[in-house]
């Protein structure tokens, strides 16, 4: 008789425990994601035997670098939907050559190219926009 009582209490036991068991929650979609903003990619690049002195201004945004050895490349990016967007990169060297390059999304914007005599000061800027 003890058997059945067991077995009687581990049923009701069972029963009770399927039944208060909490129900899962419904499934819910996984949170949207916000795809990043689409970006220009602005490329410099610059070579030759000169060393050189860099300023660079984009959208009013200026950086500066000093004793550059070329070869030398920058990729910068620009937001999409805030053109239009204008650049200058400003090269001094004391002598050499340089010869520079700007491409956005891959695509030649400008160029240009100058020398120099050793110990003279000389200036070479490219300079250029886009837009969407």
């Amino acid at each position: 008789m003890t058997r059945k009582v067991v077995a009687a209490v581990l049923c009701t036991c069972l029963l009770a425990a399927c039944g208060a068991a909490p129900r899962q929650a419904a499934s819910t979609p996984p949170p949207e994601t916000t795809a990043a903003p689409k970006q220009h990619l602005v490329r410099l690049e610059v070579t030759g035997t000169a060393t050189l002195s860099l300023t660079f201004t984009l959208d009013g945004k200026v950086s500066e670098e000093k004793a550059v050895k070329l070869p030398w490349r920058k990729d910068v990016e620009a937001p999409y939907g805030t053109e239009p967007h204008e650049f200058r990169l400003t090269m001094r060297h004391t002598g050499g050559t340089v010869a520079a390059t700007a491409t956005v999304d891959g695509k030649l914007v400008t160029r240009t190219a100058g020398s120099g005599s050793p110990g003279s000061n000389n200036t070479a800027n490219l300079s250029g926009s886009f837009s969407d």
